[in-house]
């Protein structure tokens, strides 16, 4: 017979035991207490961070038999009993996943209004709900907003914005995020200490960084370290059976980037994959190491780092001897490379590790360029169009400013003899001429007449 896994076995049975979760499991004791329970919860969050056993604890507080509300769920009861054990009829899970048809929520909804077994109030679990069609959605719309009184829904998702606004809008939603660095550490320590075995701390928090804030995945790796171990499990035993990298390769990598030491940095990646452990993961170390070390070296970024003693010295006197910018560029470059190989194309997975690591320390000047000369010339192509040359366009035209006043108009000289005329001839022809120009130009006709006065 297989034995129950860790996290099955240590899973949550009280809201005191949901770790890192205070917001939701305070709200919901509340919620009992006033006898305010919500028709339907909407429950978001990363895996592994208490969704789907709040919603048990939840199922088995409202149907607790225990008298005083504070108690529930008692987990004495036959009701708590059978939720713990999984055989409470009342208490329906769906995987959304599987179940992601019209047909599938038009029958949840044809069962919803059959009274409970059991128990006072029938438990409805979607898990993934995001999974469903935008039919399913509109057949559970209407279900959703108005169920039956002896009937409680509870949706848990991973992504929350797949889910239409009008379904969340009919549900209280609770955010579940990641949980702590050490409330993971301290609840390992827990359980291998009831397991009846040993494990260093350090240890311990490789674990818990390696679960990335899920505690079931943090769990699962401690499962897999007491099958292997049988009595103590150590940092060295860790990293070997899960092919991580030496804290020391790491170490000794960034070294050699700060001492600008390409062959040493070259035979490292080289030996650490050649040892068998993925370059994936070698990268995602090189990659939170870097990250440690900004942090030191930008700011107060101490504080914010869990990792062994020794660790966190060698991250100070890296942090003193390197440069801002060269940190930073590193960083970037590396966790490019952690995206190259995690694409799986490349005959070989080093070679982005290899290419982080020299452009990290070539300065662009001194990356070599490529030899123009080498590259032949294309032929050249006659073409039937005429030519077209890129000349300069003109120089654009100075803007026509008005003037406030008349403009000047220049008085000719004296006409030769032959082109005179008399003054008799010019005053009778200037009336004619001053009526013919003044409906164009009256500021020109006031120039004639001034220049009238004048002769």
């Amino acid at each position: 017979m297989a034995s129950q896994a860790l996290y099955r076995k240590w899973r949550s049975r009280t809201f005191e035991e949901i770790i890192g979760q205070q917001h939701v499991t305070q709200t919901l004791i509340n919620a009992l207490k006033l006898d305010r329970v919500a028709h339907a919860y909407l429950f978001s969050g990363p895996r592994g961070t208490g969704k789907t056993s709040t919603a048990r604890l939840l199922a088995k507080a409202v149907n607790c038999l225990a008298e005083d509300p504070a108690d529930r769920p008692c987990n004495r009861c036959a009701i708590c009993q059978a939720v713990n054990e999984g055989r409470l009829m009342d208490l329906i899970e769906i995987d959304a996943a599987s179940n992601t048809g019209v047909d599938d929520i038009r029958d949840l909804r044809d069962k919803v209004g059959f009274r409970p077994a059991e128990a006072k109030i029938k438990f409805y679990i979607i898990d993934e709900v995001h999974m469903l069609s935008n039919s399913a959605f509109n057949a559970l719309l209407k279900t959703l907003e108005e169920p039956p009184a002896h009937v409680i829904f509870v949706l848990a998702t991973t992504e929350p914005e797949k889910i239409p606004a009008t379904i969340t809008s009919r549900c209280q939603r609770f955010d579940f995020k990641r949980i702590k660095l050490d409330d993971v550490v301290d609840r390992l320590d827990y359980i291998i200490t009831q397991e009846g075995f040993k494990a260093d701390r350090d240890a311990l928090e490789y674990i818990a960084r390696q679960g990335s804030g899920s505690m079931r995945d943090a769990i699962s790796l401690l499962d897999q370290m007491v099958a292997y171990s049988g009595e103590k499990i150590s940092l060295e035993l860790v990293q070997t059976v899960l092919g991580m990298v030496a804290s020391q390769s790491v170490i000794g990598l960034v070294d050699a980037l700060i001492e600008q030491d390409v062959a040493t940095g070259l035979d490292i990646i080289n030996q650490v994959v050649s040892d068998g452990l993925d370059p994936r993961q070698f990268a995602r170390e090189i990659v939170e190491h870097l990250r440690a070390v900004m942090l030191v070296k930008l700011g107060n970024g101490a504080g914010l780092l869990t990792m062994p003693d020794e660790t966190l010295a060698a991250v100070k006197r890296q942090a003193e001897w390197a440069g801002s910018s060269m940190i930073i560029k590193a960083t970037a470059q590396f966790n490019s490379a952690a995206v190259d190989i995690k694409s799986g194309l490349l005959a070989i997975p080093q070679l982005p590790l290899e290419l982080a690591f020299v452009e990290s320390i070539l300065a662009p000047a001194e990356m070599p360029a490529p030899e123009i000369a080498s590259i032949p010339a294309r032929p050249a192509v006659v073409s039937s169009r005429p030519e077209v040359r890129n000349t300069p366009p003109p120089p654009p035209k100075p803007a026509f400013i008005p003037t406030s006043g008349p403009p000047e108009v220049a008085i000719p000289a004296d006409p030769p003899p032959e082109l005179q005329f008399s003054l008799e001839d010019v005053r009778r022809c200037f009336e004619q001429v001053i009526q013919f120009i003044e409906p164009k130009s009256k500021p020109m006709a006031e120039a004639l007449r001034a220049a009238k006065l004048q002769k």
